[in-house]
C-alpha cells in the first residue's frame, strides 16, 4: 500500500497540493484530508470552490464536512461516506476516497501547438519559392547544353537556358491606342476594329516590337538634320493629316445629324410599340368576352334540346291518353301484373341464391374473426418488437455517442510526465502481487499435501484397526487372552478416535482464533477508540459553544 500512497501523493502534488515530507496516508489528519479532497473536487468541478482548511467552530466543521461528503456522493461514490469519514479519518477509507477522486480527474490535453500559418501574398510567395528551391536542390542538375533546345522544365512552366538558338530581331509597327486622346470616335474605333496587341504580330515579334515602340519619342526628330526631301515629305504628311482631320470633323458632324434622326425614329418606334401593346390588351379582353359568349350560347342550346325532348314526350303521352282510354288502361294493368309476377320470380330466385351465400358468409365471418384474432395478436407482437427495436436503436445511438466521446477523450489525453515513474511503481506492485501469489500457491500446496497425508494416515489407521479386529476376534472365541486383547483394542480405537477428534477441534479453534485476531486487527486499524475520543472532545467543544451562545443570548 505504500506504493499506492506514493502514487496518490504524487497526483496531489500535480494539483499543487503539497504536504511536504509526508509519504503515507497514515500520517494524514483531518485538515490534510479536507485539503486533498478539496483540491480534487475543484479539479473535477472547476465551477465550485471548497475550503482548504477546517474552521475552528465545530458546527461549521460539521457543515463543511457534510457538504464535501455530499459532493463526493454526487460524483458516484458507492461506499460509506459521511462527515465522520472526513473528520474522523481512517487510512483505508481515505485511500478509497482519494483513489476514487483521482480516477475522475480530467486528463490534461496535449500541449503540442500547431505552427501558426502565415497569411498574405508575400509570405505565401516566399514559402512557394522555398519549396521550389528545396525540390530543385533534391533533383539532379543537368548542364544546359545537354538539354533539348536548352529548355529546362520548372514546375508547370519551362525555362530556356541555352543561347545557341537565338533568332534575328524582327519588329513590326504596332497600332497601340493612345490613352491621352479625348476623341470618342477614335476610342470607339480602337475598341471595335483594332485587334489586340498580342494578335497583331507573332509571339517572336511581340517583345521586340513593344520595346521598339516604347523607345520611340515623337519629339526627338531634329528638323535641322533632315534633308529637303524628308522635309517635303513631312510637309505633305502634315497636310494629309490636316485633311484627314477635316474629313473626320465632317464625318463627326454627319454622325451627330444621323444621331438626331435615329433618335426621332427610335421615339416613333417606341410610340408604335406602346400602341401595339394597347391593341394586344384590347384583343385579349375581346377574346375572353367572345369565349364567355360562346359558352353561354352552348349552355342555352343544351337547355333548349332538353326542353324539346320533354315536350315531345308529353305530346306522346297526351295522344295515348286521349285515344283508346279503356284499351290503354287494360294494357297498363297487364304490364303492372306482369311486372309484379316478374318481381316475385326474381325474389324467389334471389332467396335461392341468397341462402347458400349467407351460410358461406357466416362461415367466412367466423373464420375471419379467428384470423382477425390471430392478426391482432401478431400486430401486438409486431408493435412490441417495434418498440424493442426503437429502444435498441436509441441505446445504440447513445452508446455510439458515448463511444465517440470516449474516443475523443482518449485522443485528447496527453502523455503524463510521471508516466515512467507510475509504470515502474505499477510493475513493482505487480511483482509484489506475483510474490504473494506464489506464496499463496505454496501454502495451498502444503495444505493439500498435509490434507492428503492426513487422509492417508486416517485410512491406514482404519484399515489396521479393522484388520486387527478381525484377527483378534477369531482367536477371542477360544482364548481368554485374545478376549482381553480385543477389549483393549476396542478401548484403544475409542481413544484414538477421541484424539483425532480433539486434533480436528484444535485445528478449528486455531482457525477461528486466527480469524478473530484478523478481525481484531481490522478493528484496531479503524482506530475506533481514537474516533470515540475525538467525538467526545468535539461534543465537549459543541457544548462549550452552545453554552457561550446561551450566555450571549441571555446577556
Amino acid at each position: 500500500m505504500e506504493e499506492v500512497d506514493k502514487i496518490i501523493i504524487d497526483s496531489l502534488k500535480q494539483l499543487e497540493c503539497d504536504f511536504g515530507a509526508i509519504t503515507t496516508l497514515k500520517q494524514f489528519d483531518a485538515d490534510m484530508v479536507v485539503k486533498a479532497v478539496s483540491y480534487c473536487l475543484e479539479a473535477i468541478t472547476p465551477d465550485v470552490t471548497f475550503p482548504k482548511k477546517l474552521p475552528p467552530s465545530m458546527i461549521t466543521r460539521l457543515k463543511v464536512a457534510s457538504d464535501i461528503a455530499e459532493h463526493i456522493k454526487d460524483l458516484g461514490f458507492r461506499g460509506d461516506m459521511g462527515y465522520q469519514t472526513i473528520l474522523y479519518c481512517n487510512e483505508v477509507e481515505i485511500r478509497r476516497v482519494l483513489m476514487f477522486l483521482i480516477e475522475r480527474l480530467p486528463r490534461e490535453e496535449s500541449k503540442t501547438v500547431a505552427p501558426i500559418e502565415q497569411t498574405g501574398y508575400v509570405p505565401r510567395l516566399v514559402k512557394y519559392i522555398e519549396e521550389n528551391l528545396k525540390e530543385s536542390l533534391n533533383q539532379l542538375w543537368v548542364p544546359s547544353f545537354f538539354l533539348k533546345n536548352g529548355i529546362r522544365t520548372c514546375g508547370d512552366g519551362e525555362i530556356v537556358n541555352s543561347f545557341g538558338n537565338c533568332r534575328p530581331l524582327e519588329t513590326i509597327c504596332l497600332d497601340i491606342p493612345d490613352p491621352s486622346t479625348e476623341n470618342d470616335e477614335l476610342k470607339q474605333y480602337w475598341a471595335d476594329t483594332v485587334s489586340p496587341v498580342s494578335k497583331q504580330c507573332s509571339v517572336k515579334q511581340l517583345i521586340p516590337s513593344l520595346l521598339f515602340n516604347d523607345s520611340s519619342f515623337p519629339t526627338s526628330t531634329n528638323l535641322k538634320n533632315m534633308s529637303e526631301y524628308d522635309q517635303q515629305n513631312l510637309v505633305e504628311k502634315v497636310e494629309s493629316d490636316i485633311q484627314l482631320c477635316k474629313e473626320l470633323n465632317e464625318a463627326s458632324n454627319n454622325v451627330s445629324k444621323n444621331k438626331a434622326e435615329i433618335d426621332q425614329v427610335i421615339e416613333e418606334v417606341q410610340s408604335l410599340n406602346v400602341e401595339l401593346n394597347a391593341l394586344r390588351e384590347t384583343l385579349k379582353t375581346d377574346g375572353q368576352h367572345l369565349a364567355q359568349v360562346v359558352a353561354m350560347k352552348n349552355e342555352e342550346q343544351e337547355i333548349l334540346k332538353r326542353t324539346m325532348s320533354k315536350v315531345k314526350l308529353k305530346l306522346k303521352t297526351n295522344t295515348l291518353v286521349t285515344t283508346n282510354k279503356e284499351e290503354n288502361k287494360a294494357g297498363l294493368k297487364n304490364l303492372i301484373q306482369n311486372a309484379k309476377d316478374h318481381l316475385v320470380k326474381l325474389a324467389n330466385q334471389w332467396n335461392e341464391v341468397q341462402t347458400p351465400l349467407l351460410e358461406e358468409l357466416k362461415t367466412l365471418q367466423s373464420t375471419l374473426t379467428e384470423a382477425e384474432k390471430k392478426l391482432q395478436e401478431e400486430k401486438y407482437k409486431l408493435n412490441a418488437i417495434k418498440t424493442t427495436h426503437a429502444k435498441l436503436i436509441d441505446d445504440l445511438k447513445e452508446k455510439t455517442v458515448m463511444e465517440q466521446n470516449l474516443l475523443q477523450k482518449y485522443h485528447q489525453m496527453g502523455s503524463n510526465s510521471n508516466r515512467s515513474a507510475y509504470t515502474r511503481r505499477i510493475l513493482e506492485i505487480i511483482g509484489n502481487i506475483r510474490k504473494q501469489h506464489n506464496e499463496i500457491q505454496k501454502v495451498l500446496k502444503d495444505t493439500r499435501r498435509i490434507q492428503k497425508d492426513i487422509n492417508n494416515l486416517t485410512g491406514q489407521v482404519d484399515r489396521s484397526f479393522t484388520l486387527s479386529d478381525e484377527l483378534i476376534f477369531r482367536d477371542a472365541k477360544s482364548d481368554e487372552i485374545a478376549r482381553k486383547a480385543y477389549k483393549l483394542l476396542a478401548s484403544l480405537r475409542d481413544e484414538c478416535s477421541l484424539i483425532l477428534r480433539a486434533v480436528t477441534e484444535l485445528g478449528q479453534t486455531e482457525r477461528e482464533s486466527r480469524n478473530l485476531y484478523e478481525q481484531i486487527e481490522t478493528e484496531k486499524s479503524k482506530e475506533i477508540s481514537l474516533k470515540l475520543e475525538r467525538v467526545t472532545s468535539d461534543l465537549a467543544q459543541i457544548e462549550k459553544e452552545t453554552h457561550t451562545l446561551v450566555n450571549r443570548t441571555e446577556n
